[in-house]
């Protein structure tokens, strides 16, 4: 159901709002949470599954690859968490990982786009 709160398909529960401080100027931005991305993908799809890799853990970067499978093809998505980067949760550093990498993954299986098809179309040029 879409939400006229935020002009698409997530509901208010689903989307976080985040505020940065850019040029002295508060820049504000929505961004779905993995919840609504899921909820969307089993509503648009018969079949779907996940499966996640791990590419890369030690006690200071965690690298994880996923693959959403869908009726539309297979979609991955790699993410990537750091104790530098993302300090306040070190000791979660892999599950920020895997999230990150299915998030991607299931963007990319919304718009039917794998972000490698498009390199490699790019590519081509």
């Amino acid at each position: 159901m879409a939400n006229n709160t935020n002009g698409n398909q997530f509901r208010d529960d689903e989307i976080i709002i985040l505020e940065q401080l850019r040029d002295g100027k508060t820049v504000k931005s929505i961004h779905p949470k993995i919840g609504g991305r899921l909820r969307l993908a089993h509503e648009q799809n018969q079949q779907i599954s996940i499966t996640t890799e791990i590419i890369r853990y030690d006690e200071n970067v965690a690298v994880v690859k996923s693959v959403t499978t869908t009726m539309k093809g297979s979609f991955p998505g790699i993410g990537m968490a750091s104790v530098e980067r993302d300090h306040s949760i070190a000791p979660a550093i892999l599950e920020l990982a895997e999230t990150r990498s299915i998030a991607r993954s299931l963007r990319s299986a919304r718009s039917g786009v794998s972000p490698f098809h498009l390199s490699h179309i790019f590519s081509n040029r």
